[in-house]
């Protein structure tokens, strides 16, 4: 005993120094990665983790029993010489502690849990290679170890003769944190705001066109690591093997070959096996990239903010410039060059299922307050203009001064930005813009969450800046205001499960409007385990819709199954590619459920309609 009182000071001035050491490797590795480390970023991530905290989200929670954990143990060692002369502060440190240590008990176990799922998405669907499998491993291992480390810490700050062997746990603690987390900490101080629909633009078109860029010198794709921008490097090099987005992707769930997990960290092992010169497509396969859906999921699950899509679509590029695509993309480049739609159809037909409905056109009625973007499927698709006619007649029935631009509509662009091909995105955006602005387009409706992403977060910084409202949002409006009238008799008690659209929820905070949409129009609102947020994908986005990857099941039939389960007779949908999906995966199932869009649902409670030149407020 004599001999550990004598050494304590030791162990204890070792410990401080690794607390110590711990901060100046933050500070260092931030400088280094220019990221601003100041009180009011620190203040700002605090509010948005106390946001996620609210969701209750299970593996945030541990995420954060772990940082908790981690900060409580530094302070208890660090307090260690003064918490024998203060009791009151050792019996509350203690009593923090508590939830800590659960919570640190049962993030152990998730990533126990997480090592043999993550070794069946290897061997069973990406077949990865031996050395990849035990470099991951070995991470994950050691990830467990810190997390047991703190627990015992913790544990062991109820004995307070133990205090040296509390100090050297701390010490040993502390050099895994430097060694692991220093990256990751601060990619989560660095990119916790970066928007999902926030996608790099590597080139403006204009620029080239007008002589301001060369475009010998433009780099689109990264066809080095050293390509990637930098918040994507310090993305791959920041995953630390959680899972969260491996068991919320649903590429990796439909038996896909991909798992955000094993993408982002092949490309570290590589930086750090070869450097930065070595071609990430070497060890990326062509199906992993193509097997994305760009729905986001990934990202929403990785508590350290690892941007998962943002390295997709610029390794998507890469291949898009190197040619390396299948007749299907080919043809749907081709369809968006020659007839600016993805169909391949003649754009004049644009606006054959408004005629006889009475709808405007910008160039009949150039006063109308909004443009209704209809959209590519709802245009071309008999079964989506279906969805076009019931949201006219909805404005109709409200009053709402509307139109639409028939021909002169164009692709937005989305489908080709998505499979990689930036230029013939920009040609397009440019063009839509050019005609909207020439009409004094201020307001802009849409019945497609992924026309109403790339309008309202995209085409700002090419020269178009609109007000732009999902048609479910305007319906809810609409209700609110009481400028619709709705008999729920008319639709009757339909139990209804609503799928929240990627690029609604995930992308644009689209939660709470369709809902409110649905129960006025009299429906019974069934909820799927999967909202919100956290909704799961139907399998159409990022052009996924044009061409097919190879997968052991259909992503739409996972979530008909989902669907199906809620004990609903029919999925309300908000996207007209969810619902060209879901009508599939029903009829290929066998599920016997009807699929309707939203605005189709409401308009069948309409009970009257109003004069259509009356102006919205």
């Amino acid at each position: 005993m004599v001999l550990l009182a004598a050494a304590y000071p030791v162990v204890y001035a070792v410990s401080l120094g690794s607390v110590l050491a711990t901060v100046l490797a933050l500070a260092v590795s931030a400088r280094k990665e220019k990221i601003a480390v100041g009180a009011g970023r620190l203040l700002l991530l605090t509010k948005d983790e106390a946001k996620r905290l609210a969701t209750g989200d299970p593996v945030f929670m541990m995420h954060l029993s772990i940082a908790l954990g981690v900060g409580l143990s530094i302070v208890i060692a660090v307090l260690d010489p003064v918490l024998g002369i203060v009791p009151l502060l050792r019996l509350l440190l203690l009593l923090l502690s508590l939830p800590l240590i659960v919570g640190l008990g049962a993030a152990f176990a998730w990533r126990v849990q997480r090592l043999a799922q993550s070794k069946r998405v290897e061997k069973d669907i990406l077949h990865s290679s031996v050395e990849f499998s035990r470099a991951s491993t070995a991470v994950q291992l050691v990830l467990m170890f810190a997390i047991a480390l703190t627990a015992a810490e913790l544990v062991l700050a109820w004995y307070p003769q133990l205090a040296i062997v509390h100090a050297g746990l701390n010490v040993a603690r502390n050099a895994l944190l430097i060694v692991y987390y220093v990256k990751p900490s601060l990619n989560l101080l660095a990119g916790f705001d970066r928007p999902l629909p926030s996608m790099r633009t590597p080139f403006k078109l204009s620029d080239i066109l007008e002589g301001r860029v060369d475009a010998s010198e433009v780099r689109v794709g990264a066809k080095k690591l050293s390509e990637f921008a930098s918040f994507e490097r310090m993305s791959y090099n920041s995953c630390v093997e959680i899972g969260a987005c491996e068991s919320a992707c649903p590429a990796t769930a439909a038996g896909r070959p991909l798992s955000p997990r094993v993408l982002v960290r092949k490309l570290s092992l590589l930086e750090g096996g070869e450097g930065q010169d070595v071609q990430p497509l070497a060890t990326v396969g062509e199906d992993e990239l193509w097997s994305c859906t760009s729905c986001g999921a990934c990202v929403n699950a990785c508590p350290v903010a690892v941007k998962h899509v943002d390295i997709v679509y610029d390794l998507r590029r890469e291949l898009t410039g190197e040619g390396k695509l299948d007749r299907e993309k080919s043809t749907l480049l081709q369809n968006l060059s020659r007839n600016q739609n993805p169909f391949g159809l003649d754009g004049r037909s644009r606006g054959e299922w408004a005629k006889d409905n009475g709808i405007d056109t910008l160039s009949t009625n150039p006063n109308a307050e909004y443009l209704y973007w209809v959209g590519c499927v709802a245009s071309f698709d008999q079964r989506a203009q279906r969805v076009a006619k019931s949201l006219a007649a909805i404005l109709k029935s409200a009053g709402v001064s509307f139109a639409i631009l028939g021909s002169e509509e164009l692709c937005t662009g989305d489908p080709a930005r998505r499979l990689g091909e930036e230029a013939r995105y920009q040609e397009l955006a440019a063009q839509n813009i050019e005609r909207m602005n020439s009409y004094g387009v201020r307001k802009v409706i849409t019945s497609c969450p992924h026309c109403f992403n790339t309008i309202r977060n995209e085409y700002p910084q090419f020269g178009g800046s609109y007000q732009v409202v999902h048609h479910t949002q305007l319906i809810s409006d609409l209700v609110r205001e009481g400028r619709l009238r709705l008999s729920p008799d008319k639709v009757g008690q339909v139990s209804v499960t609503l799928h929240d659209a990627c690029y609604a929820a995930r992308y644009n905070n689209i939660f709470e409007e369709p809902r409110s949409a649905l129960r006025t129009a009299g429906t019974e609102l069934h909820e799927m385990k999967r909202k919100g947020e956290k909704t799961f994908c139907c399998g159409a986005g990022g052009s996924n819709y044009w061409y097919k990857v190879p997968q052991q099941k259909s992503i739409a039939g996972i979530r008909t199954e989902e669907a199906a389960g809620t004990g609903a007779r029919r999925i309300a949908t908000e996207c007209p590619f969810c619902m060209s999906m879901f009508e599939d995966s029903t009829r290929a199932s066998g599920v016997q459920m009807d699929v309707r869009d939203v605005a189709e649902i409401v308009a069948e409670g309409l009970v009257e309609s109003r004069p259509t030149d009356v102006r919205a407020p």
